[in-house]
């Protein structure tokens, strides 16, 4: 793993994200400690959470549609809020975007709910 003196904090660069993608493409996205070692910036737990919340290639970054917040919704009246399943049954969100929207969406609720009291 990294040393602590070399572990970044904050966002990634540029470099970064390329590395990890060339490492990612290589080795494939199961050994993250190796990863990590390799990158030598960032722990395996920022190096998963980088990839599978944002580099993933088939992840969808549009903003999400109407009709994906009603499923959005609807599953959380069913099963709650387990992110990670919701975002299994959508076109490629990741589980951070769904419970991020979630969050927005609640707070502009209660934006509204008290404009109108």
């Amino acid at each position: 793993m990294a040393s602590i003196e070399h572990q970044r904090r904050g966002p990634w660069s540029h470099r970064e994200d390329g590395l990890l993608m060339r490492l990612v493409a290589t080795q494939g996205a199961l050994n993250w400690v190796r990863i990590s070692q390799q990158l030598g910036t960032r722990t395996p737990k920022q190096c998963r959470e980088r990839y599978h919340q944002n580099l993933k290639p088939n992840l969808n970054h549009e903003p999400i549609s109407q009709e994906e917040g009603l499923v959005i919704e609807q599953l959380v009246r069913e099963i709650g809020k387990r992110w990670a399943e919701i975002a299994r049954r959508l076109n490629n969100r990741s589980d951070n975007a769904v419970k991020n929207w979630w969050n927005g969406n609640q707070n502009r609720r209660k934006r509204m709910d008290r404009r109108k009291t």
